[in-house]
């Protein structure tokens, strides 16, 4: 059976397609008229279709937005947003073949991580399991780091990224608390020392020539999930000072800070290509 490509136009390299205005609220639709075409009232066959169009299908089912969110809301601890509908996957074997891969390839998978927990994994393998991991294409991390400030991260478990070995592009932002208008950020802290910076813990182990992005832009799905995640911490944590996203050249400087540090040394692609 002959793979299907999924045919898209070429960005510029400084942009993402990933990085998609939430689209608005629709307007009710207007009354039917008496022009409008007749109902259709022949059979439909899917596979009658230019491969084209059945992609724009698959597209529209599981990747409506480009972004999938699998972070907490005020009604569910663990929600996915957009709505997706990964059963028709099962619909038969041709479906499955031409889209499985989608899901993980075609979505920015958005997840929030809290960078200071050293009781669990940062991404519990019930939320992402290692296989899913693996095939993974393109993620953004919201590091949460508004319970501490200028901790260290070395008895932090950021060893789920390891399994990361497809990933082709990765967004990194944080929300943190401020408390006064000189702080300094905390990952920038002493960013020579990898153990006191969360975003150099982050480049060890994913893949090395990961491309890599910094903060939210305004507008976007990914900058929803963070204001949704101030607002959701700003109730439930009495403590003082605002929460506020990291501004995406502290990120990049933070990336940059730690003078040895060897990207992707600690991947499991690292030590497949080794082996």
């Amino acid at each position: 059976m002959v793979d299907v490509p999924v045919v898209r136009r070429a960005l510029p390299p400084t942009a993402s397609r990933f990085s998609r205005p939430k689209a608005p609220t629709p307007s009710p639709s207007a009354a039917p008229s008496n022009d409008d075409p007749l109902p259709w009232t022949r059979a439909f066959r899917l596979f009658d279709l230019p491969s084209e169009l059945r992609l724009r299908i698959y597209e529209c089912a599981l990747a409506p937005t480009g972004v999938l969110s699998l972070t907490s809301t005020p009604s569910k601890r663990c929600a996915v947003t957009p709505v997706i509908t990964p059963a028709l996957l099962a619909t038969c074997h041709q479906v499955h073949h031409e889209a499985d891969n989608m899901i993980l390839s075609e979505n920015e998978v958005t997840i929030t991580v809290n960078a200071h927990d050293t009781c669990w994994p940062t991404i519990s393998d019930k939320r992402l399991p290692q296989h899913v991991l693996r095939r993974l294409q393109h993620m953004c991390v919201i590091l949460d780091c508004t319970d501490y400030f200028n901790s260290s991260y070395a008895e932090v478990d950021f060893d789920a990224f390891q399994s990361l070995v497809g990933l082709k592009s990765m967004r990194i932002a944080m929300v943190y608390r401020k408390h006064y208008a000189t702080q300094t950020l905390a990952p920038l802290y002493i960013p020579q020392l990898r153990e006191f910076n969360v975003v150099a813990q982050i480049l060890e182990r994913i893949p090395a020539n990961t491309r890599l992005l910094f903060g939210t832009e305004k507008g976007t799905w990914q900058h929803e999930v963070v204001k949704l995640s101030n607002g959701m911490r700003a109730v439930y944590r009495d403590r003082q000072g605002t929460l506020e996203e990291a501004p995406a050249a502290d990120l990049e400087a933070a990336a940059n800070g730690v003078p040895d540090l060897v990207k992707g040394c600690k991947s499991s692609a690292f030590g497949e290509r080794r082996g």
